[in-house]
This record gives C-alpha cells, sequence and structure tokens, in this order.
C-alpha cells in the first residue's frame, strides 16, 4: 500500500494518506487525525457531475439514510442525465464503507452545490468523525500540526499557508467527540468558491 505519513513528534497528530481505500482504517491509529484515500474521480462520475454544474440547478440532499436506501433517495434527487447512476453509486460505496468502518445502521448524508464557503475559518468540528469529499470545484483546506500551532499562537489569526484536498479524494478528519481525543481534532475550513463556478460537496457523518 502506498502510504505516506505526517508527524512533527511522537506525540503531535499525523495524517496518513494512500492510494487504497483501505488507508480510511488508518483513521483507527492512535494519534492519527486525518486519514485520506488518494484518488481520481471514474470518468464517468467526472462528466456526470460536469453536466451537472453545468444546469446551474441547486442540489440539496440530506438525511439520515442507510446504504440500502442511499440510491433511491438520490435518484429522486438528482437529474436524470448520463452518468446519473455511476455518482449515486459512487456516493453509495462510500456510505458502505463509512457504515461498515464505524458499524452504523444510518448515516448523516449531505450532497450539496455551494457557491460559497459554507464555514470560512478554520475550525475543529464536535463530531466522533466526518468523511469529506469533493466532487466539483476547490477542496477542503486543513491544517498540519504546525499550521495549527501558529493558529492558536496568534489567537485564531488565519495561517498564511495549509494544506487542500484534491477533488475525488475522500478524508475522514477526526472531531474532538471521538474518544479521548480532546483538543487534537482536525483543524479545517470550506475553501472559497470563485466567483461563477460552483462546488458539489459530499459529508458523511455519524448518525447512530
Amino acid at each position: 500500500m502506498n502510504i505516506t505519513e505526517q508527524s512533527l513528534s511522537c506525540s503531535a497528530p499525523v495524517s496518513v494518506q494512500g492510494g487504497e481505500p483501505a488507508t480510511l482504517t488508518r483513521i483507527y491509529d492512535p494519534g492519527c487525525n486525518l486519514a485520506v484515500w488518494r484518488r481520481t474521480l471514474p470518468v464517468e462520475v467526472a462528466a456526470y457531475v460536469q453536466k451537472l454544474m453545468q444546469l446551474d440547478r441547486r442540489v440539496s440532499v440530506r438525511g439520515l439514510l442507510t446504504p440500502e436506501t442511499v440510491m433511491d433517495e438520490l435518484h429522486a434527487r438528482l437529474p436524470d442525465l448520463p452518468g446519473r447512476e455511476a455518482l449515486a453509486a459512487d456516493i453509495r460505496l462510500l456510505v458502505e464503507m463509512f457504515a461498515c468502518l464505524f458499524g452504523l445502521s444510518r448515516v448523516g448524508v449531505r450532497l450539496a452545490s455551494l457557491q460559497t464557503a459554507m464555514c470560512p475559518r478554520f475550525h475543529v468540528d464536535r463530531v466522533p468523525c466526518r468523511l469529506v469529499t469533493t466532487y466539483s470545484g476547490p477542496g477542503t483546506h486543513w491544517l498540519n500540526q504546525q499550521q495549527r500551532d501558529q493558529l492558536l499562537e496568534q489567537q485564531g489569526k488565519e495561517p498564511e499557508r495549509w494544506q487542500q484536498l484534491a477533488v475525488g479524494e475522500v478524508a475522514l478528519l477526526k472531531g474532538e467527540a471521538w474518544e479521548d481525543n480532546d483538543g487534537e481534532g482536525l483543524w479545517h475550513r470550506s475553501p472559497p468558491v470563485p466567483t461563477g463556478y460552483g462546488r458539489l460537496f459530499l459529508s458523511l457523518d455519524v448518525a447512530d
């Protein structure tokens, strides 16, 4: 497995990144607060998303869904264009992986088209863990340990440097509500969206 790790000290939180889906299981490693599956979008998915964003039609899918019902929900909410099945199947796969990884019967699913940043300032989520991926537009910004320390030392002033997820990459962000992770959750923010462009963003949350 092609995995890279970032760590500034033996006690500092680390990020783990690799080209296989199994990389996401590393979120259970002590000290790991970010696990990234590096991937590119399947061609059919990318083509559908491009057409979807060109429609300039608002996408908003949100609910507590089971892996068995997510396809029906997406079929009902997404335009019937070539490739819709491929996008729905990709999201179902991520829901199934998330549910399996955390032993869930239901998952909090949010798929949204965005023209502005939802959370423009760096912050930590009060959740155990969240999956995020961007299908179109700029990816989520996140801070490594050094950048996080700089943010805290400067009393919340936004740092000049940060990391960014690429389109298609799937990330698990460990939050403050993860057991024994108080103070070590991943700092991140929504990226600015350039004028005239949109962003298609998926997040999955623990629902049970």
